[in-house]
């Protein structure tokens, strides 16, 4: 990955989205730590969102991601000189031991730095929800939010087959009865769901072919999770369990 830097790494992942059929908004980009940039943005159906940004509606009521790009600016800036460049950083101890061998051990010409195959360069995070107007239509019973609960699991593990991580984010919200907090009989509703993808970049073996196929992989399980959400929702709404 020979001079590539984090703005065209951000680049080629808006070019994935777009690629899936996806728009992005309210993109955002700051620093978490010392040595970790992100980049955040707000991907939708492109079609639906050029009905917004038309102007024909004030709100898109409908299901959106949250895409974050980590990236570690050591790993990135390591990945981009290579082992080779980065011996030239390094200095020997010994003349005859090379850097992290031992004088005299048997350590020879062949021995050779290379990444450790455990570190990542960075993480890409999808956070695919439905828009807050499904939740407020949605009726509050046990029942119904376990079905909910099923449904997005198993949409969640159809689409999310290329990804390292698969998960589903359920958050209840208790309202006070006329009983107030204590009564027991109180129900929970479903106050934030969201779908959870995290694919892993890893630092050893990963060049511009390969970031670009990650990036496609999670473009198309984003575009996936929106229409397989669309979908559990609608079910649900239809009577479905």
């Amino acid at each position: 990955m020979p001079n590539f830097t984090r703005h065209q790494i951000a680049y080629n992942l808006l070019s994935a989205l777009r690629g899936a059929g996806l728009g992005v908004r309210d993109e955002f980009e700051g620093r978490q730590e010392p040595t970790s940039w992100f980049f955040r943005c707000l991907a939708y159906d492109q079609s639906e969102l050029d009905i917004m940004e038309s102007g024909a509606i004030d709100a898109l009521h409908a299901p959106s991601v949250l895409v974050e790009l980590s990236l570690d600016e050591v790993a990135l800036a390591a990945a981009a000189i290579g082992p080779e460049g980065l011996l030239s950083y390094l200095a020997w101890e010994t003349d005859d031991a090379p850097f992290g061998g031992v004088a005299g051990s048997s350590a020879g010409p062949e021995s050779r730095l290379d990444f450790h195959p455990d570190v990542h360069m960075g993480y890409l995070a999808l956070d695919v929800a439905p828009p807050n107007l499904w939740m407020q239509e949605r009726r509050s019973d046990p029942d119904s939010n376990e079905a909910l609960a099923r449904r997005l699991a198993m949409m969640a593990q159809e689409v999310g087959g290329a990804c390292d991580v698969v998960e589903v984010h359920i958050e209840g919200a208790l309202d006070a009865s006329e009983d107030g907090w204590a009564d027991r009989t109180a129900e929970v509703r479903p106050a934030g769901v969201s779908v959870h993808f995290t694919l892993d970049i890893p630092l050893a073996g990963v060049g511009e072919r390969e970031l670009s196929g990650r990036f496609d992989d999670a473009a198309h399980t984003a575009a996936a999770a929106i229409e397989g959400m669309r979908l559990v929702f609608q079910r649900m709404s239809a009577g479905e369990r």
